[in-house]
């Protein structure tokens, strides 16, 4: 009993340091975003500012940029409920994101990671867009300063918050391929054993299931 009591506990404070490590990431992402909106406005938009400023020729240059609209600019012109409706319904999806992230098993750290930065990307560009739809002369769009090009794509001028939400997606994928418990292709052993574990899971409760019938 004693021996029970003391794995729960221990499961207790494993879960609680899971928790306080990612919101501790969300904090610092965001802190990254809102810094560099913050700094990339007040130093472009001051007197005799250059219009960018280039650190490869072509390929990577800083500006500021205001996107009324969603990534790419798309749906800048769209009508005002449009856009109080996407700001309400990414609202949503995050905090569905943030229960997600609560709810997997610790262990899973790689996909509870990638949700982290996907959620930190969608927080900081939610409030750039909150604030514009409250007053447009406080801010008069999500501020963007990077510009980015890599070989024949340009992706236009983007933000932090993008490349958190873009990044995330993309090692999220990674993670249902061969980071994770339901991984398709898990990479070691850990992994492995973990798709073993939840395989053996779902097949007693088919099990359960079938028996309850």
């Amino acid at each position: 009993m004693k021996k029970e009591l003391k794995h729960q506990n221990g499961g207790g404070r494993d879960a609680l340091k899971s928790a306080l490590w990612g919101m501790l990431l969300l904090c610092v992402l965001l802190l990254i975003d809102m810094v560099t909106k913050i700094a990339a406005d007040a130093y472009f938009s001051q007197a005799g500012a250059p219009d960018s400023i280039s650190l490869i020729p072509g390929y990577l240059e800083f500006r500021i940029s205001y996107n009324t609209g969603i990534a790419f600019s798309i749906g800048a012109g769209a009508p005002e409920w449009a856009k109080i409706a996407l700001v309400a319904g990414t609202g949503v999806m995050f905090v569905g994101l943030t229960v997600v992230y609560f709810m997997l098993d610790k262990r899973r750290r790689w996909l509870r990671a990638t949700l982290v930065f996907i959620v930190a990307g969608g927080i900081g560009n939610f409030i750039d867009r909150t604030l514009y739809l409250i007053d447009p002369t406080m801010l008069a769009g999500v501020r963007d300063m990077v510009r980015l090009k890599i070989w024949f794509m340009d992706f236009g001028v983007c933000n932090f918050a993008d490349f958190f939400i873009v990044g995330g997606a993309v090692a999220l994928m990674l993670s249902l391929v061969f980071f994770d418990a339901w991984a398709i292709y898990p990479l070691t052993d850990k992994y492995k054993a973990l798709v073993k574990e939840y395989e053996e899971k779902e097949e007693a409760k088919k099990r359960e299931k079938a028996g309850n019938k």
